[in-house]
């Protein structure tokens, strides 16, 4: 449950083996590629210097990118092709390829035959399609016309006058009637469109006619097309033509999609092989774009755990005259990207920790602590056995069809189901269950102050993680003597005890207030002086990177604004204990509606709706108030989230 370490993997190897090599590397699959020319173009890509790697030190100075070589396209049309015609039901089988006969000729053979045994059919099928899609059009246009007595061939020729037809928007509709008496043309309106414009036949003398499109482009009229000279009756029987034309049509786009399916079903095994060995192709090219190239060698880099180093020389051991190497994290090879390691139960929480930023490389991941902390903080706020495993459901449901935060959703269903058993309560009601705590409503002194225990608890936990954190990246003035250091914690705890010491909860407050008085004011003066303290300890100069006037100034509001965030922070976390009573209190407050309604069906209606009201509404809430409480309470003291996500080669590869 951390950071999982990543070393940075170089390879050289003779070209004749790269297809076999970015193969082997696409199975691999836990590898994010790097540009290799951008490694070597910055130093990072180092050779030593001997005489067996000559060559490959020679070929530094002719090197071409991959990117202006490789050219996947091809490969990726034919592909989208086959899924297209499989409705995506075709997937890239990694076992399969790692297995069996990947031959690109072959491949690309069998895909053209396949292509061209279904061109006739999928060609009248898109002719039928277009032909469909023209038919719909003519009807939508000549449906308008329906009681125009009148054959259109008439229309068409009439001499002296044009006509057309559009819309216009209800606006201009009202100002294209109140225009009527100025416009030089006869208007009708004729209908309305499902957008809400209303759609009128303008017939305007020729002599006019540029008068009137004057005037009808200053309303934004829009032509409705799908008219045709094909039809020149009167437009009820051109609507009866069109009817029997689409009939026609539908009839005969059925038999050939029902012929197509059985051929497609047919070829499925050989469409499936070149699927894959397509697929295969095309992401083994962008691959190779990543690459370096000279005559005779290819260059390629990429992160890799460093728990898989084996497993790459297991890899390299294979191709003859192959130079790989590896450095890690502190030896200048560029900012690694985070690769996260977590088990089943946190994993699915790393979606919220994403949404703040990716922890660094050289950072806690704080996963687990968010994945506890907002689990706890939700179940206290949402507790309720019935409710929290209808959430539960709901999640299971969602995380079964590939939404992760469904998953996120399950755990928390199960935390409220556990506070409920905690509090009596399922369904809202809390005459069924005998509490394992508290009642909340009847204790609500204890739900408040267990609230701020919390919040105190997870706070403190809040500036261990900052000081590790900051300790690992060698931040001695604010690890130490910083706010969220160990100076800001211990003066932190030392206003607790002082808070402590005068409201009873800890005795002896004459013998230790005093003490911990004198404590907290010489951490406030460290953390006052940390920069000038901090760099005469690591021997730097000079003391203050500005002038002094101007840090103690500076110091001064941050040491203000931090004791008062100390307050802040702590007395937050009450809303934990309120959502816990509101939650309660609302649905209360719908069984006191029910009881007077003194209807049975509505009072169980009323209920039913309560229920389905909390759930949707003050789940999302709590949800959002939990995460709040993570993300500015405690994110805000230990975690910067501004590392690289490892992305590994099938999130980076897409051929779509």
């Amino acid at each position: 449950m951390a950071v999982e370490n990543v070393i940075m993997m170089d390879v050289v190897g003779k070209i004749k083996y790269v297809d076999k090599f970015a193969k082997d590397i696409f199975l691999f699959n836990d590898i994010q590629i790097v540009d290799a020319m951008h490694e070597i173009d910055s130093g990072r890509f180092i050779l030593p210097i001997r005489e067996e790697n000559m060559g490959e030190l020679l070929g530094f100075a002719q090197l071409v990118s991959g990117e202006t070589m490789m050219d996947e396209k091809s490969f990726v049309k034919t592909v989208n092709k086959l899924n297209e015609l499989y409705k995506g039901s075709l997937n890239l089988d990694m076992v399969s390829l790692a297995k069996g006969d990947t031959d690109l000729g072959r491949a690309l053979s069998k895909a053209k035959e396949f292509e061209n045994n279904l061109v006739l059919e999928y060609g009248e099928i898109k002719d039928i399609n277009d032909r469909l899609e023209a038919l719909e059009k003519s009807k939508a246009a000549y449906t308008y016309l329906d009681e125009l007595d009148a054959n259109m061939s008439e229309l068409d020729s009439l001499e002296n006058f044009s006509y057309s037809l559009g819309s216009v928007t209800k606006d201009n509709a009202a100002r294209l009637k109140s225009i009527y008496n100025s416009v030089t043309s006869i208007v009708f309106h004729v209908g309305n469109q499902k957008d809400n414009e209303e759609v009128f036949m303008i017939v305007s003398p020729r002599d006019l006619e540029i008068e009137s499109q004057r005037i009808l482009k200053a309303l934004n009229f829009k032509p409705i097309e799908g008219f045709s000279d094909e039809y020149t009756e009167t437009p009820r029987i051109i609507l009866d033509k069109i009817n029997q034309e689409i009939k026609q049509h539908n009839e005969i786009k059925s038999k050939l999609l029902v012929d197509l399916n059985i051929h497609l079903e047919e070829n499925r095994n050989d469409a499936t092989d070149s699927f894959n060995t397509l697929s295969l192709y095309g992401n083994l090219s962008i691959i190779k774009k990543y690459m370096a190239f000279s005559d005779e060698n290819f260059y390629f880099s990429g992160w890799i755990s460093k728990r898989d180093k084996q497993r790459m020389e297991a890899i390299a051991a294979k191709y003859p005259e192959l130079i790989i190497m590896f450095s890690d994290t502190n030896s200048g090879s560029g900012k690694p990207p985070t690769k996260l390691k977590n088990n089943w139960l946190f994993r699915p929480f790393e979606t919220l920790v994403k949404m703040y930023g990716v922890p660094s490389f050289n950072e806690l991941d704080p996963t687990p602590f968010l994945s506890i902390t907002y689990m706890f903080c939700f179940g206290f706020m949402f507790g309720d056995v019935g409710q929290g495993l209808v959430l539960a459901l709901a999640g299971l449901i969602l995380g079964k069809r590939g939404v992760e935060l469904g998953k996120v959703l399950f755990r928390l269903g199960l935390c409220s189901t556990v506070f409920g058993f905690m509090y009596g309560s399922i369904f809202g009601f809390e005459e069924v269950l005998h509490p394992l705590w508290i009642r909340p409503f009847d204790e609500i002194n204890t739900i408040l102050l267990a609230a701020v225990m919390i919040g105190i608890v997870m706070l403190l936990m809040a500036y261990v993680y900052s000081i590790i954190n900051k300790l690992k990246k060698h931040e001695i003035k604010e690890g130490v003597f910083g706010k969220n250091g160990i100076c800001g914690l211990a003066l932190y705890a030392s206003i607790l005890g002082i808070v402590g010491l005068n409201f009873g909860i800890i005795p002896f407050a004459g013998v230790l207030t005093p003490m911990l008085i004198i404590l907290a004011i010489v951490l406030v003066f460290l953390v006052l002086i940390r920069e000038p303290l901090a760099n005469y300890l690591m021997k730097k100069k000079p003391l203050y990177e500005e002038t002094a006037s101007e840090y103690y100034v500076e110091s001064g509001f941050e040491l203000f604004e931090m004791l008062l965030g100390m307050l802040s922070n702590t007395l937050s976390f009450i809303r934990i204990g309120a959502f816990a009573l509101t939650h309660v209190g609302l649905f209360m407050a719908f069984q006191t509606l029910a009881i007077m309604v003194q209807n049975g069906v509505i009072s169980v209606g009323i209920l039913i709706f309560a229920n389905i009201f909390i759930i949707a509404l003050e789940g999302l809430i709590v949800g959002i108030q939990a995460l709040r409480l993570q993300f500015y309470e405690l994110f805000s003291k230990y975690y910067s989230g501004d590392g690289i996500e490892f992305k590994p080669v099938d999130l980076e590869i897409n051929l779509n």
